[in-house]
């Protein structure tokens, strides 16, 4: 349950992360 725990919190932060970037990217070009 801890690894499973784990593994979900890395792909949300992985999610997070491409979110924000492409937001950056559509301010750079904005």
């Amino acid at each position: 349950f801890n690894a499973k725990l784990k593994a979900f919190r890395s792909v949300f932060r992985g999610v997070r992360d491409t979110t924000f970037f492409l937001y950056r990217v559509m301010k750079l070009y904005a």
